[in-house]
C-alpha cells in the first residue's frame, strides 16, 4: 500500500510507529511518532497499518456515497491548507533555548560487546538545526549526515558495528541554529567529539531519557540551561573566593616540587609571543613539535621519570594528537590523564621510567 499524509504506519527496522505528517521527497516521509517526536523516515522502511482517512473513505458503500463525498471534500480542502503552510513553512514557535545532543542506543544492552548502535542527532530546542556531522582522521573530514532537523524531532544518522565503533575516534558537527521568524542568534557549532571506544562497552554508561525507549549513551553538543548553570556556578565560586581572600590567611606548607616529574605547559601564549595570527592548523604543529621535543629530553634525562603535559580541555584535539603519536612512535611507553584535583581533564601524564 502506498504510503501517504494521514497514513498510520510503523518502523520496519525500529520500534514504534506513528503517523505520516508530510511527504518531503520521492523515498523520505516526515512521520509524528507516539511520543511525540517529528521523525524523517525512509518511505521504503514504512509499513502501512491503517490508509489515510481519505483512503478509507475511498471503500464507503454506495448507499453513503454521497455523504463520503462531502465529507472527501472538507477533508481534501483541510489537506491542500496544510500541505501549501508546509510549503511556504510553518511559524517556528518562541523561545531560546537550545539542546542538542548526539545518542547511541545499543541493540542488545544485555551484551554491549557483540551488540549494533544506532546513532541519533537529537535537537530538543525551539530553533531548527542545519547540520553536518563528519568523521575526522588525520584533519580530513568525511560526511557521515546532513540536513536539518526540526525542533524536538530526532534523526537516526548512521546505524554502527562494533567495528564502526573502533574507527569513530574522532568525529566533528557543525550546526547553524536558525527559525523562520526574528530570533535571537547564536554562533555557529564546531564541535570536535572525541569517542573513547571502551566507553560502549560499560552499562553505566546508558542512562534511562526521554528520547528512546531503551537506555542511550548521550552526549550533551549544546545545552543553554547547562551553560546559564556553569555561569552560576561560576559566579558563587567567585563570591566564595572573595570571601575567603577577606578571611585571615594561615601559613602554608609550600609543596616541594618532585625532581622526578616534569611539567610542560603546552598552552600556546606559554610556547610564542605572537601567536594571535596564526591559524588553528598552526598553532597545533606548534603544540605538538613542543611536546615531542620535551619528550625526546625527557627520555634521554637520568633523572625524569615522569612527564605531565598539560593541553587543556578546548575542543579535545591536542590531547587527540598527543594519544595518537604515543601510540604510533611510543608504543611502549604509558600514559594515563594526569591528577584531576591539580589538572581537572586538561592534562596527561606519560611514565617514562
Amino acid at each position: 500500500m502506498n504510503v501517504a499524509v494521514g497514513c498510520k504506519v510503523r518502523f520496519l527496522n525500529d520500534v514504534g510507529g506513528g503517523e505520516v505528517i508530510r511527504i518531503i521527497d520521492k523515498r523520505t516521509a516526515l512521520v509524528k511518532t507516539y511520543d511525540g517526536f517529528d521523525m524523517p523516515a525512509l518511505i521504503s522502511e514504512l509499513v502501512v497499518v491503517e490508509p489515510a482517512a481519505d483512503k478509507l473513505l475511498q471503500s464507503k458503500p454506495d448507499q453513503a456515497k454521497d455523504s463520503a463525498e462531502a465529507n472527501l471534500k472538507k477533508k481534501s480542502k483541510t489537506a491542500v491548507v496544510k500541505q501549501n503552510d508546509e510549503e511556504t513553512g510553518l511559524t517556528d514557535s518562541s523561545g531560546d533555548e537550545i539542546s542538542l545532543d548526539i545518542a547511541f542506543v545499543p541493540s542488545n544492552i544485555s551484551n554491549l560487546q557483540q551488540s549494533t548502535f544506532e546513532m541519533y542527532l537529537v535537537n530538543e530546542s525551539s530553533y531548527r538545526v542545519f547540520y553536518v556531522l563528519s568523521n575526522v582522521i588525520d584533519d580530513n573530514h568525511t560526511p557521515i549526515s546532513s540536513g536539518i532537523l526540526h525542533p524536538d524531532t530526532k534523526v537516526l544518522v548512521k546505524k554502527l558495528t562494533p567495528e564502526d565503533i573502533s574507527k569513530l575516534i574522532l568525529m566533528n558537527l557543525q550546526a547553524i541554529y536558525h527559525k523562520n521568524i526574528p530570533f535571537k542568534p547564536f554562533q555557529p557549532e564546531f564541535y570536535d567529539i572525541e569517542l573513547a571506544p571502551i566507553k560502549f562497552y560499560k552499562k553505566g554508561n546508558f542512562i534511562s531519557n526521554d528520547f528512546f525507549d531503551s537506555d542511550a549513551y548521550i552526549i550533551s553538543i549544546a545545552s543553554t540551561k547547562r551553560e546559564a548553570f556553569i555561569r552560576h556556578l561560576t559566579d558563587k565560586a567567585i563570591a566564595e573566593a572573595i570571601k575567603q581572600k577577606d578571611k585571615p590567611t594561615q601559613a602554608q606548607k609550600v609543596k616541594k616540587p618532585d625532581p622526578g616529574i616534569e611539567e610542560v605547559d603546552l598552552h600556546i601564549h606559554e610556547l610564542i609571543d605572537n601567536w594571535k595570527d596564526l591559524t588553528p592548523g598552526e598553532i597545533l604543529k606548534i603544540q605538538l613539535a613542543r611536546f615531542e621535543t620535551a619528550l625526546e629530553g625527557g627520555l634521554k634525562s637520568a633523572a625524569t621519570k615522569r612527564m605531565i603535559f598539560i593541553h587543556g580541555v578546548g575542543n579535545g584535539k591536542l590531547k587527540y594528537e598527543i594519544t595518537k603519536l604515543l601510540n604510533s612512535k611510543y608504543p611502549n611507553l604509558r600514559y594515563q590523564d594526569a591528577s584531576f584535583k591539580e589538572y581537572g581533564f586538561g592534562a596527561t601524564m606519560v611514565f617514562l621510567k
